[in-house]
Formats: structure tokens, sequence, C-alpha cells
């Protein structure tokens, strides 16, 4: 899938420089690891095709309904909407 908008600047930094500089230590190779299958997926069926079951891949509820959640660790989730097959709004948060 194609990233078309980052919020967070770890993401970002991660992306375009290969630099975790931004990242929790902790969280950096884990989230390696989503950007890349997120990068080479097709689509958001095949990422949930191909995801671990730790990542625990859904879509959010309520107000949130269009945004998706991937588990990185603890209450961390990279989120992001999908829109006509590229990825808009990447974020990393702790929305717990």
């Amino acid at each position: 899938m194609v990233i078309g908008s980052v919020r967070h600047r770890g993401l970002r930094g991660l992306l375009e420089n290969d630099s975790p500089r931004f990242l929790k230590q902790d969280l950096a190779a884990r989230v390696r690891n989503i950007l890349t299958a997120l990068v080479l997926a097709d689509d958001i069926d095949e990422l949930i095709a191909q995801a671990p079951t730790g990542w625990r891949v859904h879509r959010l509820t309520g107000d949130r309904r269009n945004v998706w959640s991937v588990s990185v660790s603890g209450n961390w989730r990279i989120t992001f909407e999908e829109q006509g097959g590229a990825v808009e709004h990447l974020d990393l948060e702790d929305y717990h």
C-alpha cells in the first residue's frame, strides 16, 4: 500500500531515513515490521490475512470507525485510514 500522509514524526523518520530516533527504543523493531508489512500489502485485506495474531489488526468503532489499528505493544498502536488503496494519517499513538 502507498503511504500518503504520516502524522507521527518518528514514523516519518523511519519511513524516509530508516531512523528510529524519535521512537521509543523498545518499540522500534516491531514498528519497523508493521510498516514493512503495510507497505508490501496490496490492500487492507492482504494485511489482515498476513498479519500475526498478536498485531490484532482491526477497525475502530464510534467516531473513529474509519480508522484501522495495529497493536504494537501495551497501549501503543499504529493507526491509519485506508483511502482508495492508500494509507493516510499514519500515526503511532497510545489511545487507551
